[in-house]
């Protein structure tokens, strides 16, 4: 009590100015002390007067329910040997009364029964274990006098019983035998005419003996009660000890957050009872003054994952969703008389830049065309990045709009045309540009992007660093898509597509936990055709359908050979989902395979959510057969966080733009970091695409990120090579 005290006068201590420190013998906790223990003593003699009044009670209950058993038991033996007697009971079956035609005991009845007085009543005693009698009436003194007892005392003993008893009544209470009180049951014995004979009496002990028993229960009743009462009375104290102990740290834990110093988690909160809802209560301050900073941060992230949304991660640049959004509106406006060029440009010899100085240079590359391109716009003007080294440029005419593009396109071509410093070498590039003007080459956006793709393709052909705009009599060159889809049914029909797998890893481990499939093409003429050149093309023949369904047949397949049962993760165009038959192609290859479900993984892309409800009725039909769907590219395409929660996704996959820049730009981390907890809060996974260096995979691992994927952990590999690489050699790629 007195360290409580101590740590109520440091609580005190800390109190603003002006106030004073509590006295021990006012404070709350000996106020309260006090009051319970009185109260508990005051109650505790109440009870032992109550308790004591129903001993007695009870004892004097309990002695008549014995002392009647014994007299049932009694009259039961004898009657069993005296045939000649009859009974009579109550209405509880008590036997409270004995007819007999002729008396008890005498000489008659021990030649017709064999037994004395005596032995019948020792027959009836040996029961009940208490000495029985045989008494008889003396009608000169109105007396009974015993003539035979169980116990051998002796005969001519009188026993009185009270004066106001009925002598020809059933009785059970106090009554003298001899010199000696006993508690008995009297049963009594008439005549066939009524007439009272004597009686049958059993006792159940003497009442100085029971009295006796009585008050040693009392004693050791009043020292077990003084004994609860004082273990009552410290475990009272200790109880209010502990309940206030804590109110020292609450109230310090008040005056840290009133100074704003919320890194400490309020005590106490796992108590339940109210100091652990007062607790909870000062935790949910300091949590709501955490929340507001962490809604900062929460908003930050969802106004940089709404940029990404529309803009590209690398370069900045407007990406192909927002360019395509811009040449909705400035279409609607035709009306009015405006005019605009569209441009489509890449850049030539990208791939060998690319492949000879490595990711990181080719992405240096593209920053500093994109910052070039920039520098170039008029005020009302947009260049975007469609992905890859692929790039589009919105001009607004002011006059004349032939002129207004060749005079930009030259300027561009002249900018690309500038050597690029990479890595500490010189690279020189160059780039060709399609160009469409509307409306005089259409009013609808993909019209216009497929004529300026057709001028690009024409620019191409003529010769590096070129534009050209674009010419209805240009379309006979759109035979490049009819040739890759022509090559591409003569692929699937001579099985010259391939499948690779990239292996996925957890912290958590360091063999494989599952593989990407991703599909390659090995033409037996041009060699390997990179998947960006033949995807777009089946997506716009819907051979995308065939490729998907083969994919999906070919990967379950090989998934028996994955080391260590490992998932294999199929990718899904918004093609085969439109389709309306996805769900029963991936049961289907389920069956076929005999893979259960929980080994795939279906990945689509953030722009497959936006094909309509088929895509979700696909999505959820897939995940009923117990089959994983994973959202992958999060963070770069049109969907909101709303997918998250209606979807049935089990995992996202982060962008490798954030992760190629997690090292060099704070705010890419704070992205990873934020869709990480976000995907928390939802009971989601996490994989990080593009891991390329080990310091990019401690700081996953040190964000929480579940699972990675990338060249640092390991290359496409053909379904051979990953057998003899992870069966046979496993390899640790990383410390856990």
């Amino acid at each position: 009590m007195v360290s409580t005290v101590e740590n109520i006068d440091q609580a005190g201590a800390e109190m603003p100015r002006g106030r004073t420190k509590i006295v021990w013998y006012h404070s709350l906790f000996w106020k309260i002390t006090v009051f319970l223990v009185s109260s508990i003593v005051l109650a505790y003699i109440v009870g032992a007067a109550v308790g004591w009044v129903m001993v007695e009670r009870d004892s004097l209950a309990q002695w008549r329910r014995e002392a009647e058993l014994n007299a049932q038991v009694t009259s039961s033996a004898i009657r069993t040997i005296y045939t000649f007697i009859a009974i009579e009971s109550n209405e509880s079956g008590q036997i409270v009364k004995i007819v007999s035609e002729r008396p008890l005991g005498d000489d008659a009845s021990i030649l017709d029964t064999g037994f004395n007085p005596g032995d019948v009543l020792g027959l009836a005693a040996a029961q009940t274990k208490n000495n029985v009698w045989l008494f008889q009436k003396t009608p000169a003194h109105d007396t009974f006098v015993s003539s035979a007892d169980a116990f051998g005392e002796g005969s001519q003993i009188i026993m009185k019983l009270p004066d106001d008893t009925e002598t020809d009544s059933f009785y059970v209470g106090f009554a003298k035998i001899g010199d000696t009180r006993h508690f008995i049951a009297f049963v009594p014995v008439v005549n066939q005419q009524g007439q009272l004979q004597g009686g049958i009496v059993s006792t159940i002990g003497e009442a100085a003996d029971l009295f006796d028993t009585q008050t040693k229960l009392l004693q050791s009743s009043l020292a077990l009660l003084i004994t609860i009462l004082l273990a009552t009375s410290v475990i009272v104290t200790l109880l209010m000890r502990k309940v206030f102990t804590p109110v020292p740290s609450l109230i310090a834990a008040l005056s840290k957050i009133a100074h704003d110093d919320t890194t400490s988690i309020t005590p106490f909160q796992d108590r339940n009872d109210e100091i652990g809802r007062f607790a909870v209560a000062i935790e949910r301050v300091r949590e709501a003054v955490v929340e507001r900073e962490n809604l900062r941060q929460v908003r930050d992230v969802a106004k940089q994952m709404e940029h990404l949304a529309h803009h590209d991660p690398l370069t900045g640049l407007p990406n192909r969703a927002f360019f395509n959004k811009r040449l909705d509106s400035e279409i609607a406006q035709l009306s009015d008389g405006r005019r605009f060029n569209v441009m489509l440009l890449d850049l030539d010899r990208f791939k060998a830049v690319n492949d000879s100085l490595g990711h990181a240079s080719g992405d240096a590359l593209l920053v500093s065309f994109a910052e070039r391109l920039t520098l170039l716009m008029g005020p009302h003007d947009m260049v975007a990045r469609l992905g890859g080294d692929e790039f589009a440029i919105l001009q607004m005419v002011r006059k004349d709009p032939v002129r207004e593009a060749s005079r930009l396109c030259k300027a561009v071509i002249e900018a690309a045309a500038r050597p690029f410093v990479l890595s500490g070498k010189e690279a020189v590039v160059g780039t060709s540009i399609g160009i469409v003007t509307a409306p005089a080459h259409g009013h609808d956006v993909s019209e216009l992007l497929k004529d300026a793709d057709v001028a690009l393709y024409c620019a191409k052909s003529e010769g590096r660093g070129r534009f050209r705009f674009f010419e209805h009599g240009m379309e006979m060159s759109r035979d490049r898509d009819n040739e890759i889809q022509h090559e591409l049914d003569k692929a699937l029909q001579h099985d010259e597509l391939e499948l690779h797998y990239q292996p996925i890893f957890s912290f958590s481990s360091s063999d494989p936990v599952a593989f990407e499939a991703l599909v390659r093409w090995k033409h037996p003429v041009r060699g390997w055709i990179s998947p960006a050149e033949f995807i777009p093309v089946a997506e716009k023949t819907g051979q995308i359908c065939a490729i998907g369904d083969w994919v999906l047949q070919r990967a379950c397949l090989d998934a028996a050979r994955l080391p260590n049962e490992a998932a294999v993760a199929v990718n899904v165009s918004a093609v085969q989902l439109q389709q309306g038959d996805i769900a029963a192609k991936v049961q289907a290859a389920l069956e076929e395979s005999g893979l259960p479900p929980s080994r795939l993984e279906i990945e689509l892309t953030e722009t497959v959510l936006l094909t309509g409800p088929s895509a979700t009725t696909g999505l959820e039909d897939i995940h009923a057969l117990g089959v994983s769907v994973v959202l992958d590219d999060f963070g770069t395409g049109y969907s909101s966080l709303t997918y998250l929660m209606t979807l049935p996704i089990s995992k996202i996959k982060i962008d490798r733009s954030f992760v190629a820049d997690v090292m060099s730009k704070s705010e890419s981390r704070a992205i990873i970091q934020g869709l990480i907890h976000i995907a928390e809060g939802l009971g989601l996974k996490t994989t990080a695409e593009g891991v390329e260096t080990q310091e990019q995979l401690s700081l996953l691992r040190a964000a929480g990120c579940d699972l990675l994927q990338g060249y640092h952990l390991g290359r496409p590999m053909p379904i051979t090579e990953i057998e003899s690489r992870y069966r046979s050699v496993p390899e640790r790629r990383f410390h856990r």
